[in-house]
């Protein structure tokens, strides 16, 4: 899922670029007959961040500068679900911007994304890419449809501070849904604030029972030959469920808001009001940067796990190249998104610069965990660049740290996922706010339904 929460979450987006009209002295389009290139890039800051906008100008302008025969012209395009067929027709999409993991196969089904293989393969930083990370682009031919540039996996992120009021040790989180749950008790009960919760809204409430689906053992979909159905009407999500409901009913450890979106769960928790939810590591910047918590309040913990098949969702954002780009286009906006979103973790110079800017701009960033898109010897690299700038409590991601490189990573429901996530979004709220609810019932219906959904993603 990639909305607020992947900024923390990144709105993303595909690509494409409204065709540049070519004069007779044109060679490929979007290319003069000196071989220069102009590609759109969408994701530009808009005016009122100025920060951001700055160093994207600075970048741009450096880019330019080592590529003389490549010209960037900035576009604020986001990716959107609702409109992109219509962008797409209309030919008004960029030549690069990011998508969400979510809708990267669909996209490749309808052939609506530029194969980069051969770019990729030949580029002496995407041809680094952790072969497990780069699946989430590849079709099943093995072919390249985009690049990973950001990727994470959920996390349990809670409150030290109310674990050291309800007695519980801070350092010693819990590992279990059912340890979850009795640590949420002893929250709710000697500090009365919820012990743990959940968010229910705009796709979050799908994304999240998805997230604890995996770590029961379940899954969303079912694809197979390129048809998917519903694959969640069983225990793995029943139990999922249920425990949310004891918690919910039985043990009153949740609190009494149950309509939460990303941003008004994260201000919640920053607030002091929260004890437990399901995240991510990168949920700590927005957190201590904006929304006044600190930094040594927050832990993160790797996922519960309730089943030796479970494992943990991963997701992310990943630059996609517009299908109608030529490809001299296509290889320059390549260029582009590997020395925007890459080369800072393979160089020195790179890397210390974007550090200290987020250090000097207060943005407490620099250090969080990541899931590290290339291999261990340059991530220990790349860490000892950046720890002289290194704002974030560091001992508070230890758990989540200590477990990270033997996490089973799962990806994102494959087709038509942000639609999946809406209508789980009713079966979670459903749970939370009716306590005589059958979920047997709830998960037959919701089957049929999203079955209806992926028949026509």
């Amino acid at each position: 899922m990639l909305t607020t929460r992947r900024t923390t979450g990144v709105v993303a987006a595909l690509v494409m670029l409204g065709a540049t009209a070519c004069s007779s002295e044109s060679g490929a389009e979007g290319t003069k007959a000196d071989g220069t290139v102009t590609i759109k890039v969408g994701q530009k800051p808009t005016p009122d961040q100025a920060a951001a906008l700055k160093t994207w100008t600075d970048r741009v302008a450096e880019f330019e500068k080592a590529n003389p025969k490549i010209k960037i012209e900035g576009s604020e395009y986001g990716y959107d679900v609702q409109t992109f067929q219509a962008d797409l027709a209309a030919g008004t999409l960029p030549t690069v911007v990011a998508i969400p993991y979510t809708d990267v196969q669909g996209l490749i089904e309808r052939k609506q994304l530029a194969d980069i293989t051969d770019v990729v393969k030949a580029s002496p930083i995407g041809s680094k890419i952790n072969p497990e990370v780069l699946k989430t682009v590849q079709d099943s031919s093995g072919k390249i449809f985009g690049l990973p540039v950001q990727a994470y996996t959920m996390s349990l992120n809670y409150n030290r501070a109310l674990f050291k009021q309800a007695g519980l040790d801070p350092d010693k989180p819990p590992t279990t849904w059912e340890e979850v749950r009795t640590d949420a008790k002893a929250i709710a009960d000697k500090t009365g604030k919820a012990g743990y919760s959940m968010m229910t809204t705009n796709n979050t409430g799908g994304w999240i029972l998805t997230t604890m689906t995996y770590t029961y053992g379940g899954k969303i979909e079912n694809v197979d030959g390129g048809k998917a159905s519903a694959a969640f009407n069983d225990a793995p999500m029943k139990n999922a469920l249920t425990a949310l409901h004891e918690m919910r009913w039985t043990d009153n450890a949740m609190g009494s808001n149950f309509l939460f979106n990303q941003k008004q769960l994260q201000q919640e928790f920053a607030g002091g009001k929260i004890g437990m939810y399901i995240g991510t590591p990168g949920d700590y910047r927005d957190e201590v940067t904006t929304m006044g918590a600190k930094g040594e309040d927050i832990g993160v913990a790797p996922l519960p796990l309730n089943s030796p098949d479970g494992g943990t969702l991963t997701g992310g954002a990943v630059q996609m190249f517009n299908p109608k780009a030529s490809k001299e286009q296509v290889e320059a906006a390549v260029k582009w998104a590997e020395f925007f979103w890459l080369e800072k973790f393979t160089d020195q110079d790179h890397a210390v610069t974007d550090a200290k800017a987020a250090n000097a701009d207060k943005v407490h960033s620099v250090g969080l965990p990541m899931l590290w898109l290339f291999d261990e010897a340059s991530q220990q690299q790349y860490n000892a660049w950046i720890k002289p700038y290194v704002n974030t409590v560091q001992a508070n991601f230890t758990p989540y740290t200590s477990k990270a490189s033997s996490l089973k990573l799962m990806i994102e429901p494959p087709v038509a996922g942000q639609k999946v996530y809406a209508n789980l979004d009713t079966v979670v709220q459903t749970v939370l706010t009716k306590k005589d609810t059958d979920i047997g019932k709830l998960l037959t219906d919701s089957s049929k339904a999203v079955d209806g959904l992926l028949a026509n993603p």
